[in-house]
């Protein structure tokens, strides 16, 4: 991305729906720079209770918004005590249930993945109680995680399928549940050509944008760690398989994010 294009970006408002923080890392530096980007709507995203509870703070600290939930690779670590997430979900600064969801790649046992399915599903029913939007972690897992989506949410109602790795298929039948789609640095990556398909079929309006840091920093930047102020790099990727200029693409996706998360 060029300077003159970095300038430009930063004139916008954009939107990182989706970035982690470790307990080690500064929080003020990290949301700073993001801002200076332009990007000054974030979710940080919460993975156990003890995320929740520092990223709460945290949001409150610097106004940025935050989530509640059991990522799938942490069901390990949970003691499978759903109602201390509950009353986080009344709280002005927690915008959505999660990350949540089903990660085949590590566990095959049986027993695990049962695990996983049964605190995604209530974490799912956390979502259709307090119509907050359920983001959504699916990798190797579409199937399951269609089915448990279809049986436990509302019809229609608004969820995150987040950091897509997909086709065509796949995110037609999730947008077909009421889901939105939120693309990552990895659109920007060689052999991700499947995923920047996806993105022109998708309906528009259900297109989101994020970095998942820090993890999977995008092109120019890949290997390195990654932080919200190189989301502009997803956008700018976004907006060129859609067709539009970089300042129509944030436009697009702050207004599909304020509306899902409900802003």
């Amino acid at each position: 991305i060029t300077r003159t294009v970095f300038t430009e970006l930063a004139r916008m408002i954009i939107y990182d729906t989706h970035f982690h923080l470790d307990p080690e890392d500064n929080p003020e530096e990290i949301i700073s720079r993001a801002r200076q980007a332009g990007v000054s709507l974030l979710n940080l995203i919460s993975c156990d209770i003890n995320d929740t509870i520092r990223n709460v703070k945290i949001a409150e600290e610097h106004g940025i918004y935050t989530t509640a939930g059991v990522h799938p690779l942490h069901v390990d670590d949970f003691d499978g005590d759903f109602s201390k997430f509950f009353p986080f979900y009344a709280h002005e600064r927690v915008v959505g249930v999660g990350e949540i969801g089903l990660d085949y790649h590590y566990q095959k046992e049986k027993k695990h993945l049962e695990y996983q399915q049964e605190v995604f599903s209530q974490f799912l029913k956390f979502s259709a109680q307090t119509l907050k939007p359920a983001i959504i972690h699916c990798r190797e897992a579409f199937e399951d995680c269609y089915a448990l989506i279809k049986e436990h949410l509302n019809a229609d109602q608004p969820f995150i399928i987040h950091c897509y790795t997909g086709d065509q298929n796949w995110a037609a039948k999730f947008v077909e549940l009421g889901g939105y789609i939120s693309f990552s640095g990895i659109v920007t990556f060689k052999n991700a050509a499947d995923i920047r398909d996806s993105i022109k079929t998708i309906p528009p309006e259900r297109i989101l944008v994020e970095t998942d840091s820090p993890y999977l920093s995008p092109v120019p930047f890949r290997g390195k760690r990654n932080e919200p102020a190189r989301v502009v790099h997803v956008l700018e990727r976004v907006a060129f398989e859609l067709g539009i200029t970089q300042e129509e693409a944030a436009e697009l996706t702050v207004a599909n994010g304020k509306k899902v998360f409900g802003l």
